[in-house]
Order: C-alpha cells, then structure tokens, then sequence
C-alpha cells in the first residue's frame, strides 16, 4: 500500500508564493527558527485563525447537515449560531451555511491522505478557515493512519498550518486498541490507554482546537468528568493556549440522551472545557434544542 505523502516541494513552493507576501515569508522564516508563539506549532503562518478563550461565549462544533436538521424545528435558534464566531461549522464541502465574519467553515476529515488529495486539488473551497481530523478505529480511516494516529495527526496539522488554516484535532479513543506504537494493554480501559499513549497532550500540541471523544462515557459522570479533567491537564500542559471540546451526543451505547442529560453531562465536563461537540439525528432535534437553549443562555433570547 503506497503511503501519502505531502505536496510535491515544487508545488507547495508555489502554492506558498501566491498566498504570501515577501514581508510574510521573512516571518515565517523568523518563527521557524524562533521556534514560534507559546502554544502554536513551529512554522504556523501568522494568517491561520487564532481561536481565543470565550470572549465570545462556548464554542459550539456542529456538523452543517444536523444545523439543516435543527433549522426545520428552531430556524431562529440556528441563525443565532450562525451568527456566533465560536460556532465552528463541519462540512465536507462548500460552507454554505457560514457568513463571513461569523461561524467558522471547516472542512472535516476523516483521513489525512483525503485532505493532501484535496489540497493537491485546490478543492477546499474558499470561505473555509479551519480543517479538523477525525482519525478513528473505523473504514474512513485508513489502516496506516489507524496505527500510527501520531505520525498522521502531525502530518495532517503541518500541512493544515502550511496552507494558512487552523487544525482541530479529535482523535478517538479506539485507536489504542489497534495502535502499532502505543497501544490498549490487556486489563486497561481505553481511557487509561489514551492518557498514558499521551494522544491528549500530542493532539493539544499540535493544534489550534482539541476535541476529547466523551460521548462514550456522557451518562457516567464520574467516568465524565475523570477522563475530561486528566485529559485537560495533559492538554494543557503541552499547549496551554489550546481550545478544548467535548463531545455529547443525543444517542449512546444505552439509548437516547434528552435534553436535560445533555445540560447535565455538559455542566459536569464544563470546568475542563471551553465548549462542546454536539451529535444528533433528525429524530433527535428536539432534544438537542432543548439543551443547546439550556447551555447557550446567549440563545434563549
């Protein structure tokens, strides 16, 4: 199986050429050696999107098909996250649904060999300001990027960075259990085998945005709020300017999740994190619009 590479030198020299300036060069050439901002991986270009705190309220990650879904029951509700600049829109193609100057069109992946096959295209369509990697024991990964999420999450933030867009990373959990470098160990749970293969502190280093994969273990609060907190604190410390998402979902391993066990599992997580990834489906809407209301009080009016 032929492994993917990055953009040919000559292409990446010209694709470089034409997004900056001469001024722009000489600083990227001075954050290389300078070795960069705390916080930002060497090399990043001034022009990628720098996520700040929650000056502008939690962030919200949320896919443009469930925001279509959600706009047939609650259409102020979803022109109100539109109108968010820590709304951060998943779509696997054009950003439609995103204005200019508001949420943030990002172009999700579940394969980095997918997005060097999309950069040497130029077919990331303009508009879109961040890209996110979702690299999970699952087909649309592929097998080399399964056992090595490291060397993959790298390749995939580099390239991102090179091309002026912000990086958000969400490894699943379920990698350790295939893993060729670092992996779950009999008697360990996969949260223990994240934290100890140290995923959390790689992907925060790496990253503008880091998603911890909690919707496994949102009905578990103390389960939760264990792995969010060790998860943090590993985070943190490799990349202290990091944004921090968990996942929720309105449907797990045990069934469906209302609205209140949503704003429940939220409010447990919400010390360690800075906004949250929210799952659903059509049957599901209510209840996330009952829990978005309940968490993003900014909505309500």
């Amino acid at each position: 199986m032929r492994r993917p590479t990055e953009l040919p030198p000559r292409r990446v020299s010209r694709r470089l050429g034409l997004l900056f300036s001469a001024p722009t060069i000489l600083l990227l050439i001075a954050i290389v050696l300078g070795g960069g901002p705390a916080g930002w991986p060497v090399g990043a270009p001034a022009t990628v999107l720098r996520f700040s705190g929650s000056a502008h309220g939690l962030y919200l990650v949320i896919s443009e098909q469930q925001l279509r879904d959600l706009r047939a029951v609650a259409p102020r509700l979803v022109a109100k996250l539109l109108a968010r600049r820590t709304t951060i829109v998943l779509t696997p193609g054009s950003p439609a649904l995103t204005p200019p100057g508001a949420a943030v069109g990002t172009a999700f992946f579940t394969s980095y060999a997918e997005f060097i096959g999309r950069l040497q295209r130029h077919a990331i369509p303009p508009g879109v300001r961040a890209v996110a990697y979702d690299p999970e024991l699952w087909r649309a990964t592929p097998f080399l990027e399964r056992l090595d999420p490291k060397r993959y999450m790298a390749l995939f933030a580099g390239a991102a960075h090179r091309h002026g867009y912000a990086a958000i990373l969400m490894p699943g959990r379920d990698l350790l259990a295939a893993a060729s470098s670092c992996r779950q160990q009999p008697g360990e749970d996969l949260d223990a085998a994240f934290l100890r293969c140290g995923l959390a502190g790689e992907a925060a280093r790496l990253s503008q945005v880091f998603e911890i994969q909690t919707a496994p273990v949102e009905l578990s609060s103390t389960e939760l709020r264990g792995f969010a907190a060790a998860c943090a604190k590993q985070a943190r410390a490799a990349n202290p300017s990091v944004v921090l998402i968990a996942t929720l979902s309105t449907q797990t391993g045990a069934g469906w999740v209302n609205g209140w066990q949503l704003a429940r599992a939220a409010a447990a997580v919400r010390p360690y994190v800075q906004g949250f990834q929210l799952n659903l489906t059509r049957r599901s809407t209510r209840a996330a619009v009952s829990f978005l209301l309940r968490t993003f009080s900014a909505l309500r009016g």
